[in-house]
């Protein structure tokens, strides 16, 4: 490389991206090594960078803020005329490439300082080095004394706090975050994961992303002080919460908003829900999927996850992995994939019973769970907490949760990390065994990860009879009746938490 060149630019005015900057050669100062002049017109620096290189051959320039330097939304961009190939954050030293035509454009919210170290390539270096985009993560907080509404779109200034890294407005009006608001980037080339925290309030929840053009919103419920699950969301898009008020003593209602860069292997599709890590984590019944057998069935309602099965004989045409003439309800989540077994600490099933006396233990819900034994999908086994008619194998309690007349209950998984395990578990000692029978040991999570280390919840096909034929399974899924089950059930789950 040739001996670089250092320039610093200094507005006192925001940089709006348009227009050359105002300045020659002879307009800098020399400090030292450094090359100083302040703006009074302009956002772009072009190829030649005021005169001191030529305006052809590759130039390798690294680009960074010396004030207000933590402001997210600080950017700068590299454009060919109108079009802008590539965009990065003004903040920490970042490397581009610079070729003929290129400018370097920057846009700020206020006055800033930025330096730029530039360095005419050879071709073997130039061939060597390519541009990178600083990935980081963005938080917006969100006050209002009379809670949110998704109406329309919000006309809201964001402020950025250096001491809480967070972009700030409080007391805001109605109607949806517009995303562009937080990060005004016009390339289009990015999308985030985003997911959303309301608290100070009571009453309904509703979060989702909504399309700008058409105020079509795809919303998700949750409790106050509850995360919503990641969603992909782009430049257009708009931030819908809804929380109908304010919660007696608290001083404000607060939206909390985080984005994450979104990635190939992470694409916050909307589908997925990350692995409980919080003490308590409810898993969103939205992302909950029918894959119930015969007639069965499951479906997201007003009133929460319904599930049931019919008084019906199947036909010799059916749908389990196996022979099975019964019904099974089954609704799966995807919310554990991956999570290592000797993390799942505990779980709890609210739910109303839609058929009372019904009080046979498959028309009441139990839990299946997938086990990756080995980690990469070679050995599956299924695990399982149930209400058994033996007590030495009951693995749930229940209590009545709202009195008999509503027959609401909540169930809890108990006994120190018991399971059942469908079949045998070679090499692990049952701290229950009932003898021969293809339920009837019980074995800890301790002594199952003893043996099997890389134990984790994982997605597949067990090829257990009573499964869905030729459908992958999700790591837990609720169940209602079995292969065999023809009685009527009915019940609607209100809440599945996990460790909490």
């Amino acid at each position: 490389m040739a001996e670089p060149v250092t320039l610093q630019l200094t507005s006192t005015q925001a940089f709006t991206g348009q227009g050359a900057i105002n300045l020659q050669r002879a307009d800098f100062a020399d400090v030292g090594n450094l090359k100083s002049a302040r703006v009074t017109a302009g956002s772009r620096v072009a190829q030649d960078f005021f005169g001191f290189f030529g305006s052809g051959g590759v130039k390798a320039v690294t680009v960074f803020a010396t004030s207000n330097s933590d402001d997210p939304r600080n950017v700068f961009r590299i454009c060919e005329g109108t079009r802008v190939r590539a965009e990065y954050r003004l903040g920490a030293p970042q490397t581009v490439l610079i070729g003929p035509g290129d400018e370097i454009a920057f846009v700020t919210t206020s006055g800033s300082s930025v330096r730029l170290v530039v360095n005419v390539l050879a071709e073997p270096e130039h061939a060597r080095l390519s541009d990178e985009t600083k990935k980081i993560s963005l938080r917006v907080r969100l006050t209002s004394e009379t809670g949110f509404s998704s109406t329309g779109a919000m006309a809201v200034s964001l402020n950025w706090s250096g001491v809480d890294r967070v972009l700030e407005a409080h007391n805001v009006g109605a109607g949806a975050l517009p995303l562009e608001a937080v990060d005004p980037r016009e390339s289009r080339f990015v999308g985030y994961s985003w997911r959303v925290r309301v608290s100070g309030c009571e009453g309904l929840v509703l979060a989702g992303p909504g399309n700008r053009l058409t105020g079509d919103a795809e919303l998700q419920q949750l409790r106050p002080g509850q995360w919503s699950s990641p969603r992909s969301v782009s430049h257009d898009d708009l931030l819908s919460v809804s929380a109908d008020s304010k919660r007696a003593g608290s001083p404000t209602v607060i939206a909390e908003h985080e984005f994450f860069p979104r990635t190939p292997t992470s694409p916050g599709t909307g589908t997925e829900v990350p692995v409980p890590s919080s003490p308590q984590s409810t898993i969103d019944l939205s992302t909950w999927v029918n894959l119930s057998v015969n007639a069965a069935g499951a479906l997201l309602t007003s009133e929460g996850l319904e599930m049931w099965t019919h008084e019906i004989e199947a036909t010799a045409t059916t749908g389990f992995h196996g022979s099975g003439l019964g019904n099974k309800s089954m609704a799966g989540a995807f919310a554990l994939e991956g999570m290592p077994l000797d993390q799942l600490a505990s779980l709890t099933v609210r739910y109303a019973l839609r058929t009372p006396g019904v009080s046979h233990i498959l028309g009441r819900p139990y839990v299946n769970l997938l086990i990756d034994l080995h980690g990469d999908g070679s050995v599956l086994k299924v695990g399982v907490l149930d209400k058994a008619t033996n007590p030495q194998l009951s693995l749930l309690t229940e209590v009545s949760t709202a009195g008999p007349q509503e027959h609401e209950y909540t169930r809890s998984w108990v006994g120190g990390g018991k399971l059942k395990i469908v079949n045998e578990l070679a090499g692990v000692v049952p701290v229950v065994s009932l003898g021969l029978g293809w339920l009837n040991k019980v074995f800890t999570i301790a002594d199952i990860v003893a043996q099997y280390p890389n134990a984790k919840l994982s997605r597949g096909f067990p090829a257990d009879n009573g499964l869905p034929a030729d459908l992958s399974m999700p790591p837990l899924w609720l169940v209602l009746g079995d292969s065999l089950y023809k009685s009527y059930s009915r019940i609607v789950v209100r809440e599945v938490r996990v460790n909490g």
